[in-house]
């Protein structure tokens, strides 16, 4: 009896600490823009084909501020959800901008 008190007791604190753990609710910058979604993991880079700032994580949003450049491939200037603080390009094509 007192080793099936103590499995229930485990399970049940398991299933509180568990249920703290919310995650937190997404909220958009304030930043000027419109906000799309990533299509797959990609780098923000500093410029078009530049030094990769950061890795941005596919489904998470992205603020395009604007500032397409055009080379043989379209790139969009703005942010990542995980990193609001820091602007960058991405690839036009791995975003639904």
């Amino acid at each position: 009896m007192n080793r099936r008190f103590l499995s229930a007791l485990t399970v049940a604190t398991v299933g509180l600490a568990l249920a703290a753990v919310a995650p937190s609710p997404a909220s958009a910058s304030d930043a000027p823009g419109f906000v799309c979604n990533l299509t797959q993991n990609t780098w923000l880079r500093d410029q078009p084909h530049g030094g990769v700032l950061r890795t941005l994580t596919a489904g998470r949003g992205f603020r395009a501020h604007g500032g397409w450049a055009e080379d043989n491939e379209a790139w969009v200037y703005g942010h990542g959800a995980e990193y609001p603080s820091i602007d960058g390009w991405v690839p036009l094509g791995n975003t639904t901008c």
